[in-house]
């Protein structure tokens, strides 16, 4: 076998070789745009070997007869794998990198490709799981001024010293959800937080209450087995049911945007937000809506909200194809109808890099064919500027669930009405979109404030669901009296349980009815048969119909007696709602300050192991605020045995990627982020920051 040789199988299979290096072939899948590597530096006389994306699951290639995975516990690293996530390589720098897999012979190599092509060989590791919201930033907020990046992961942890900006990570999702739900950019109470915080509006919340600066804050979505909402007002398949003949050019413009959105795997919204001297109130002046790491579409407004524009980005991945044909011209004809500066940052006729225009095989976008086919169903002209197509707007913000409000055609034949309604679909879904899913993800929010609620001895249950009361915990109580009697089972378990939080307290819910003294004398008479007393009809009616009411009990292990919450240690209220958030499967994310708060450091070990049960069984996210010290001390316990294959039974295993550190700090120009990389020995690839734990070994060795 030689390079020509296997070079000839992907050309035979339509895979486009998009990027030719030294070492490596760039290869694109015709099909499901999937991109892999040929090592063709490699030794090629008894094996083929190939790198596929990280996230791609690589077992079902192993069913392929002569196709192998050699090290199926290691990932192949390489700067040119740039379609690649990169990550931490030996402690140096971020480096791509992708599963390594080799085939025997051609003809498996055939096969492979074949099978690479398809759904199956795509298929994502974590498609069974919800969306995870992957990174906050944001810049010009509280004490935030220039632009910083948190790495979210299913456990991310924030250390730092008091009032060094933790807690503004926290609000930022909570002043998001704020613009995002009830498009108010200047609030003071959230719907989290309740009485719980007072944000103080626009004024206290923008850096430095400068009033000329701008909030910015965007968040980054992984869809996982979500995908974009459809807004197609007719599905095709119903559309085509009613037709007489058979409409090629609708199926086709079908077909393509169908393609299109089947290419979106992650998406994020940035919010820019300004004060309004005409208004005097704060609005939003920007909304970039992204895919696949890249803006897809940009609106901006003026402070009276008059001037909206959109512009597009036609080199967003998911509009990329390769392709044997120069296909620009087509942007080029397009050019009387629509401005071409509103199409993206790049010039129309400039290639994609690294494309091989010696082969005339180079990146093109299908929006040309979109907007072409739009046209061409008699959609009104744009004229200078997409700004002229939008209505209904009185920020940036467009609003959320509902189609771009976009003049449309009314003649020229059934098919040119669908395909003016699909495209209108089409684009609210890629500009709407993103910020209904990331939305939809902060209202599965769940925020604990640092300080939580001790409950009444008589404690009820509201009738009325109040999602604030979680950040005092009360909603954790009322979660235990009114759910599910399996969760309040497995608190009770984690609250006892001698591997696990050790409280020395377990969890009960009984329940009661509440009868009037006369009944109850008589019932305790009907239950002695000496007594004589016959049966009252009536008052076993009135009985039976009495409500069942639920109350809650703290039971000590270690005497057996039932005590209310008020009768034990703070630290046991403190640490029972992290139990209960951790536990009930219902959000997506749940932020807690200090759920160390009055515990005692063997619980607070402990509390690593409930974070990790939540990430791994539930799929909950947590963003911890936290001063413990005892708590990543554990989760670096998990990872160096999950390595080691040391863990202990029932244990999660826990992987580097699983956990994310950042140490939080005041700097020169504001709050600074130190992210802290965690190898798979469980340490600390770079030095910890001064005053990160330092006192520990100041008192020990100083």
């Amino acid at each position: 076998m030689d390079v020509n040789s296997i070079r000839k199988v992907f050309t035979a299979q339509r895979y486009a070789r998009t990027r030719d290096t030294a070492k490596l072939d760039e290869y694109q899948a015709p099909t499901t745009g999937q991109f892999l590597y040929f090592y063709k530096e490699r030794d090629l006389s008894s094996s083929i070997q190939v790198a596929i994306h990280p996230g791609l699951k690589f077992e079902p290639f192993l069913n392929l007869p002569g196709v192998a995975c050699p090290k199926p516990d290691q990932f192949r690293h390489g700067s040119n794998m740039r379609q690649f996530p990169r990550r931490k390589h030996r402690g140096e720098g971020e480096t791509p990198y992708g599963w390594a897999l080799e085939a025997d012979s051609l003809e498996a190599l055939a096969r492979f490709l074949q099978f690479f092509d398809t759904p199956a060989g795509s298929e994502r590791e974590g498609a069974d799981l919800p969306p995870r919201l992957t990174a906050i930033e944001l810049e010009n907020f509280k004490g935030v001024g220039e632009r910083v990046r948190v790495e979210l992961a299913p456990v991310t942890l924030l250390f730092g010293a008091n009032s060094a900006g933790k807690s503004t990570i926290l609000q930022t999702l909570q002043y998001m959800r704020e613009v995002l739900e009830r498009r108010n950019a200047n609030p003071d109470r959230t719907l989290h937080g309740g009485e719980f915080i007072d944000l103080g509006g626009f004024r206290n919340l923008v850096h430095q209450r400068d009033l000329a600066r701008r909030i910015r804050v965007k968040l980054e979505l992984e869809l996982n087995r979500a995908s974009l909402p459809d807004l197609t007002p007719e599905p095709w398949e119903e559309w085509q049911a009613g037709q007489t003949q058979d409409e090629e050019s609708i199926w086709e413009f079908h077909k393509l945007v169908q393609e299109t959105r089947d290419r979106v795997e992650a998406v994020s919204v940035q919010l820019e937000m300004g004060w309004s001297a005409v208004r005097q109130t704060a609005v939003v002046l920007g909304y970039e809506a992204g895919i696949n790491g890249e803006w897809v579409a940009r609106i901006t407004a003026s402070e009276d909200g008059r001037d909206v524009s959109i512009r597009l980005n036609k080199d967003n991945p998911i509009f990329l194809r390769y392709h044997t044909q120069d296909e620009l011209d087509m942007f080029v004809a397009l050019d009387d109808w629509v401005d071409q500066r509103d199409l993206g940052d790049a010039p129309i006729d400039t290639a994609v890099p690294g494309t091989n225009k010696a082969e005339d095989n180079y990146a093109y976008s299908v929006l040309a064919s979109v907007l072409a086919a739009v046209r061409n169903a008699g959609m009104e002209r744009p004229g200078q500027g997409l700004r002229q197509w939008l209505t209904g707007f009185d920020s940036a913000l467009p609003h959320l669930g509902e189609l771009l409000s976009i003049p449309t055609t009314t003649s020229g034949g059934s098919a040119n009405i669908y395909i003016a309604r699909e495209f209108i679909a089409f684009l609210s879904s890629l500009v709407v979109g993103p910020g209904v899913l990331i939305r939809e993800q902060l209202r599965k929010l769940r925020y604990l404030g640092p300080i939580r609620n001790v409950p009444e001895r008589d404690f009820k249950a509201s009738l009325t669901p109040n999602e604030a009361r979680w950040a005092d915990g009360t909603a954790a109580w009322e979660t235990l009296l009114t759910g599910n009697a399996s969760l309040v089972e497995e608190v009770s378990a984690w609250m006892a349980g001698e591997f696990r939080l050790a409280t020395g307290y377990e969890v009960e819910r009984r329940g009661f009815k509440e009868v009037d003294v006369g009944t109850l004398n008589w019932l305790m008479r009907a239950a002695d048969p000496d007594a004589g007393v016959r049966t009252d009809p009536d008052l076993l009616r009135q009985l039976e119909m009495t409500p069942e009411k639920q109350r809650l009990h703290l039971i000590d292990a270690r005497t057996g007696m039932r005590v209310q919450p008020r009768d034990v240690g703070i630290g046991i209220s403190q640490v029972l709602p992290v139990v209960v958030a951790a536990l009930e499967p219902s959000a997506s994310l749940v932020a807690i300050e200090q759920p160390e708060l009055h515990i005692h450091p063997a619980v607070q070990v402990g509390l690593g192991d409930l974070l990790i049960k939540g990430a791994k069984e539930h799929g909950i996210n947590f963003l911890i605020e936290t001063h413990s010290e005892h708590l990543i001390l554990r989760l670096l316990r998990r990872i160096r045995e999950t390595a080691e294959g040391e863990l202990p039974p029932g244990a999660f295993a826990l992987m580097p990627d699983d956990v994310s550190v950042v140490y939080v700090q005041i700097g020169e120009e504001g709050v600074e982020l130190v992210p802290l990389p965690i190898d798979a020995t469980g340490e600390f690839t770079t030095r910890w920051p001064k005053g990160f734990f330092d006192e520990r070994a100041e008192e020990l060795f100083g």
